[in-house]
C-alpha cells in the first residue's frame, strides 16, 4: 500500500498561477516516488482562521471550503498544512487607503493558534496516528496586493511557536527559513510577478524542502 500524503493549505499548495505539474505536491510526488500517494488539496484565498465580526465571515476560511472536508476524508497517512500567507494581511485597498474589516485578519492574530489548533484537532479525529507537519509559510515579498505584508506574517511568528510547542508530536517545516536563507536578488527570482506568490523554482524550493522533512536522513 501507498503512504498517503495530504497537503492542506491555501494558493500556495493549490498551485497559483502554474501548471499543475508545477505545483509543491505534485513535485513532491515525483521526490518521493511510487511507493507515495500525494493529494493535493489547497484552496486559493484561505486562511487558518475561521472567525466572524458583526455575522459575516471575515477572510476566506480553510474549514468552510469544501477541499477541507475532502482532506479529512482521505484519512491520510500524513498531513501537511501550510496556512498563514492569507492571516498576515490587513485588508487594506490597493488603492485607497481605506481598509475592508472582513479582511483585516492580522487585527484578529490572537486567535490564529486556536483556529490552527482546530484543524490539527480535526485531522487527528479524522485520522488518527497520522503524521501531522506545519509549513511556516514562505516569506512575502513587494506585493502587488499591499495588504499582504511581511511584517504580518512576522507577527504570526510566536503563534506558529506556541502551536509547536503546545503539539509536541507535531513537526516543523520551515520553508521561510528556506527561501530567507538566500540572498534577497535569488529569493525574488522564486516568485511570480505578485511578489506573493512562488515561481515553479518556489514551488520547487517547497517540495524539497517538505521532502527533506519527510526524510530527514536524506537532508544532505
Amino acid at each position: 500500500m501507498k503512504t498517503k500524503i495530504v497537503c492542506m493549505g491555501d494558493s500556495i499548495t493549490e498551485g497559483f498561477g502554474v501548471e499543475e505539474r508545477e505545483s509543491y505536491p505534485y513535485r513532491l510526488g515525483l521526490l518521493l516516488g511510487e511507493g507515495y500517494e500525494v493529494v493535493n488539496k489547497g484552496v486559493c484565498c484561505s486562511t487558518a482562521m475561521n472567525l466572524e465580526l458583526d455575522g459575516q465571515v471575515m477572510g476566506f476560511p480553510y474549514v468552510r471550503q469544501e477541499r477541507y472536508g475532502e482532506a479529512l476524508a482521505e484519512k491520510g497517512d500524513i498531513y501537511v498544512i501550510l496556512l498563514g500567507t492569507n492571516d498576515a494581511q490587513d485588508g487594506v485597498d490597493d488603492v485607497e487607503d481605506v481598509v475592508n474589516p472582513l479582511s483585516n485578519m492580522i487585527s484578529r492574530k490572537a486567535e490564529f493558534a486556536s483556529c490552527y489548533q482546530a484543524i490539527i484537532d480535526s485531522v487527528r479525529e479524522s485520522a488518527p496516528g497520522a503524521a501531522i507537519y506545519i509549513g511556516i509559510p514562505a516569506p512575502v515579498q513587494k506585493c502587488i496586493w499591499r495588504r499582504h505584508q511581511e511584517r504580518y506574517l512576522q507577527e504570526l511568528m510566536p503563534f506558529f511557536e506556541e502551536i509547536l510547542a503546545a503539539n509536541p508530536d507535531i513537526k516543523k517545516i520551515d520553508i521561510h527559513a528556506a527561501f530567507a536563507k538566500r540572498d534577497k536578488e535569488k529569493v525574488s527570482a522564486l516568485y511570480q510577478e505578485d511578489g506573493l506568490h512562488p515561481n515553479p523554482a518556489g514551488l520547487q524550493l517547497i517540495a524539497d524542502t517538505v521532502y527533506r522533512a519527510l526524510h530527514p536522513h536524506d537532508a544532505g
